[in-house]
């Protein structure tokens, strides 16, 4: 009797859980904060306050606003918020795993890996930020604003807890992506409504254009000074302040647009969920099999990007290369130096890729031909390169995600089930110098010292003449001191992604007192939300005060004495589905269209100045772009200095 009441209880409940909505609430663009609750009983649960046993929430959602918000469980022991993003202006359906509210996340290959989670296109989640904790005494599920733009509206029409993952789904009425890739459910200045229309914009631009390159060496650098040349780039310090120095020895500060690819953004899918999203699908063609995926040509769908360069461009076998010096005489009116479109025509910087056996974001040194087979994926890199005088040099690394859960990341490697030779070493280590977070905490930082020092090797051996350039570091405090002693062993450079309003100079100034070495921001972006993308993780209230913003971030940045480069995340936008994990970030230079933004005019003005700024003669420009909220801004985050 008591199994039938307790049945008969949870299907009700359940059933309940279905009866939820419709509620909404719109936020207050007069406020810097804006949070408001849904109920239990708004949300169709009353009464329903342990959420212990359901391992997902699904809810039909819609916002006004491509801005992302913070969805919060509001329990017993706090408020659990995850950023989150939904397509704007649609239903969608989401299917959110409540244990990204109970427990954090297992350490990946990156930070990006780590913590973006992605909803099939309709929406994403980062999860880095805010509390974990147990879904107790659930009192209602919160949204939280940061410098809200245009008065968004949040709608919830049902809710409910299962254990049983549901596909999240499209539940708009029109297509949310028209036939060149853009935000159907919106107009916006530059929108291109016909074929013709977008290529008059193309021809306008092209007649407009000047190879308007500001006075700067073969390279990129300044005129202004010259000291010994090398034939390759590296690093020396001046007067107190460090440069790079270009081959034919002019100083340089290397200003990245992020490493231009052809047809990049704009992915289309036909994934179940996914109906009725897209007005048109880019063709279909046929590109050799990745890595590891078989041999032969396999058919794919062109990404919009790709589609509409092939528009502008034609389809035969020069259409890259035209797109490639377009995207020169671009850069070199906008004032960009590094980021090559193609080999031997612009300065770029290297990011190694290696083929290792990683665990919870560690390599497993250990493991039996570690050394043989990172030094094989290096050779394959570097060995073609060595004698490329554009190459600035090599990133060793991006974004550890183990950095301060050392304790944690040793733990997971006791209890995971799998026979590692890095948990077996752990053990011994272990057992030899006890078990406390000190030693667990030394033993992740000798592991990680023996894969930098393998891979810097590596790379010198086939390589002698490029920088290494670091590892980028994407955490917002200052690395260990074992860690930054690594750096100092095996690098030139010192890197770090930083997505602020400009680089912490208290960060800066606590690495250069530690090493004194040159440094190098290898991400940072600013965005808006008038695309139907997401803004980013820096966002500002429109596209021209992108323009400001990074006009601001650059100057700000190379005003301090080391550092010598900052490069751009990314070329164009990431698109309106999203990528892999999720990320639909309006941070492109160019839209899908191919059709630069106003950010361009704030990289030629930043650029104009930057050797005066860099060398202490001018100040830097102090206007703050309005409409800014970034990670600082909301949840305690890891991933921005």
């Amino acid at each position: 009797m008591r199994k039938f009441l307790f049945s008969f209880v949870a299907l009700a409940l359940l059933f309940s859980c279905e009866k939820g909505g419709p509620v909404s609430h719109t936020f207050d663009s007069t406020q810097s904060i804006d949070y408001h609750e849904f109920s239990l009983a708004e949300l169709g649960l009353k009464g329903v306050d342990n959420w212990e046993g359901w391992q997902y929430m699904v809810l039909e959602i819609k916002s006004s606003t491509a801005q992302r918000f913070l969805l919060g469980i509001h329990t017993d022991n706090g408020l659990h918020e995850k950023r989150t993003h939904v397509l704007p202006k649609a239903w969608v359906r989401l299917c959110i795993p409540l244990e990204y509210y109970r427990e954090k996340p297992k350490p990946a290959g990156d930070l990006a890996a780590t913590v973006n989670k992605p909803q099939n296109g309709v929406g994403f989640q980062h999860i880095e930020g805010g509390t974990v904790g147990p879904l107790t005494g659930v009192q209602g599920l919160g949204i939280r604003y940061y410098t809200p733009l245009d008065n968004p509206t949040v709608e919830i029409r049902s809710f409910k807890l299962t254990n049983e993952p549901v596909t999240p789904t499209y539940l708009g009425d029109e297509p949310y992506v028209d036939e060149f890739g853009q935000w159907a459910l919106a107009d916006f200045p530059g929108k291109a409504h016909s074929l013709e229309e977008l290529q008059a914009i193309w021809k306008q631009e092209e007649e407009t254009l000047q190879a308007n390159a500001l006075p700067r060496s073969k390279y990129g650098g300044f005129l202004d000074k010259r000291v010994k040349a090398t034939g390759y780039f590296r690093v020396q310090k001046i007067d107190g302040r460090w440069w790079f120095v270009d081959p034919d020895g002019y100083l340089f500060l290397s200003i990245s647009g992020g490493g231009p690819t052809a047809g990049g953004g704009g992915e289309a899918s036909k994934a179940p969920g996914l109906e009725g999203m897209f007005a048109a699908f880019p063709p279909e063609v046929t590109a050799p099999a990745a890595p590891g995926f078989g041999g032969g040509n396999q058919p794919r769908m062109m990404s919009f990007g790709e589609w509409n360069l092939h528009r502008r461009f034609g389809f035969d076998e020069g259409w890259r290369d035209r797109w490639a010096d377009l995207t020169v005489k671009r850069m070199q009116a906008w004032g960009l130096n590094t980021g090559s479109p193609r080999p031997g025509s612009f300065p770029y910087l290297g990011h190694l890729r290696t083929r290792t056996e990683t665990i919870y974001g560690i390599q497993d040194v250990y493991a039996p031909g570690y050394a043989s087979n990172l030094e094989a994926s290096v050779k394959d890199q570097v060995q073609a390169n060595a004698k490329d005088r554009y190459l600035i040099g090599y990133f060793l690394q991006n974004e550890p995600s183990w950095l301060e859960t050392e304790p944690r990341v040793c733990q997971l490697l006791l209890d995971d089930e799998t026979d590692r030779p890095i948990k077996r070493v752990l053990q011994e280590y272990l057992a030899k110098n006890g078990d406390t977070d000190e030693t667990r905490t030394r033993f992740i930082h000798e592991t990680f010292r023996k894969h930098i020092a393998t891979l810097a090797g590596a790379v010198r051996k086939y390589d002698k003449n490029h920088l290494l350039l670091g590892i980028r570091f994407g955490h917002s405090s200052v690395p260990h001191p074992a860690i930054l002693q690594i750096v100092k062993d095996y690098s030139d450079v010192f890197a770090f992604n930083t997505y602020r309003l400009a680089p912490n100079k208290a960060y800066l100034d606590a690495v250069y007192e530690a090493l004194d070495m040159p440094m190098i921001d290898g991400e940072f972006h600013f965005g808006t939300i008038d695309r139907g993308m997401a803004p980013g993780l820096v966002q500002v209230g429109s596209q021209e005060e992108r323009a400001t913003a990074f006009r601001y971030f650059a100057e700000n940045g190379f005003a301090h004495p080391a550092l010598v480069g900052i490069a751009w995340f990314q070329y164009t936008d990431q698109g309106l589905m999203g990528r892999r994990d999720g990320e639909r970030y309006n941070i492109g230079l160019i839209d899908v269209t191919d059709q630069p933004y106003p950010i361009t005019k704030g990289i030629r003005a930043a650029s104009e100045n930057l050797y005066l700024v860099h060398s202490g003669k001018q100040a830097p420009f102090s206007t703050i772009p309005a409409g800014l909220q970034g990670n600082e801004d909301d949840l305690t985050s890891k991933s921005n200095q």
